[in-house]
């Protein structure tokens, strides 16, 4: 078992933890226990291959912010090669993708895991596995009344070569797998039914040059009336009308503009507003959003990299929000960095407030605990996770020590 120690937390963060810690008497009254869900990517050149995969149980020390592991899914899970997860709104089931373009058998697509959580303990029982509907899964969302599941398909990385006929002459064409969002529903005890809809991403015109259509992820908006998926291969939004009963998946693309590849999305928690990380410009993006028309407007977008930088091609990948909805977090691969922008919840504009590094490398996932005072980076290439003390007043991160653990990609966390 992992878990980092209070004295060596102490020694590092200080004044920091002592203001982080401050307020904890929520869960010393209730008794309720904080737990971390880490879900690690599995071994190999490629998307799923190899073992080493599968989701570590840790629960959390709110007096610091530790993370102790209490168990994990079995070998049978080793091949989870998860880099996308949820938990849904009671607590009582986790879902994670299993990225890989080969589930089942060549070709096959990714899959998509059920787990019942333990109230007692916080472990994980699993329930049932399906195709994902298409292939390298990489994000996963339930709606709040636990009723519908839906996971975004990136599609195949690798190029696919195809005969066809233009104008009766023979031409070679390359494609890759379909980017697809797919609907599952929810049964009682958890479990999910096949897909009832999927919707598949329109593909790049033959005659067009350029990169194809990759579902990256999907949220909800505030009022679960709307969900959105990005599309970084061709540089779309899609909004699609949800409700509890949903069965359909009936989708309107909003282009942005070429080249950004709009990849991670989160919603702000009172304002009507999203942001996205921008994979290939970094940059991050707000956008208004109209929960009555599903319409989008861009509001605004910032770098993520301060004015004269000179390091490594930066490629951002995660995007996380306090819990307050007053600072945002923007994770930069390449320079191993956090851009931290403070939001203005009226116009839903950004102003940078300071760029912190990431404590590893090759940074994927990243989540704040419910509280809000911790903060907890997935660093894959440097296995291991950091964790920050959270100001919730000026929105600054101070590095506290890192856990050890093999290629963590998803972080998420369940109140028990």
């Amino acid at each position: 078992m992992s878990t980092t120690s209070r004295r060596e937390f102490i020694a590092i963060t200080g004044a920091a933890l002592a203001g982080a810690a401050a307020d904890l008497s929520a869960f010393q009254t209730t008794g309720r226990r904080v737990y971390a869900y880490v879900g690690s990517r599995t071994r190999g050149p490629g998307f799923g291959i190899g073992g080493g995969g599968g989701v570590t149980v840790f629960s959390v020390n709110m007096a610091d912010g530790s993370l102790t592991e209490v168990s994990r899914t079995g070998p049978e899970h080793d091949d989870l090669n998860c880099d996308g997860m949820c938990i849904s709104a009671d607590a009582r089931f986790l879902y994670a993708v299993i990225q890989t373009p080969a589930f089942g058998r060549p070709g096959g697509g990714g899959g998509i895991s059920a787990f019942a959580i333990n109230r007692q303990n916080g472990s994980l029982t699993h329930l049932n596995t399906l195709p994902s509907m298409g292939a390298n899964p990489v994000g996963v969302i339930i709606d709040r009344t636990n009723s519908r599941v839906l996971v975004a398909n990136h599609g195949a990385v690798a190029f696919v070569s195809t005969i066809t006929k233009r104008d009766g002459v023979p031409v070679v064409e390359t494609v890759t797998d379909d980017a697809t969002i797919a609907l599952f529903p929810v049964r009682p005890d958890g479990s999910l039914e096949q897909a009832s809809d999927v919707h598949v991403f329109a593909r790049r015109p033959p005659v067009e040059s350029g990169r194809d259509a990759a579902a990256h992820q999907v949220i909800f908006d505030r009022t679960q009336r709307w969900a959105i998926a990005s599309d970084n291969g061709r540089d779309h939004i899609y909004v699609y009308p949800f409700n509890p009963r949903s069965q359909m998946l009936e989708g309107r693309a909003f282009p942005t503009p070429p080249g950004r590849a709009p990849r991670h999305l989160i919603f702000h928690p009172g304002a009507p507003y999203f942001f996205i990380t921008n994979e290939r410009e970094a940059s991050v993006s707000s956008f208004h959003f109209d929960s009555d028309t599903g319409e989008v407007r861009a509001v605004q977008t910032g770098a993520t990299i301060p004015e004269g930088y000179s390091g490594p091609r930066v490629s951002p990948s995660n995007i996380a929000m306090h819990p307050n909805g007053k600072f945002l977090y923007a994770a930069n691969r390449g320079d191993d960095s956090i851009a931290i922008f403070a939001i203005d919840e009226g116009s839903g504009r950004m102003t940078p407030v300071n760029t912190v590094k990431c404590g590893g490398r090759g940074t994927r996932e990243m989540n704040f605990e419910p509280s809000g005072r911790y903060f907890y980076v997935c660093n894959a290439q440097s296995s291991d996770v950091t964790m920050f003390v959270a100001d919730a007043t000026t929105g600054m991160l101070t590095q506290g020590p890192k856990l050890a653990i093999e290629r963590p990609g998803v972080i998420h966390f369940a109140t028990l």
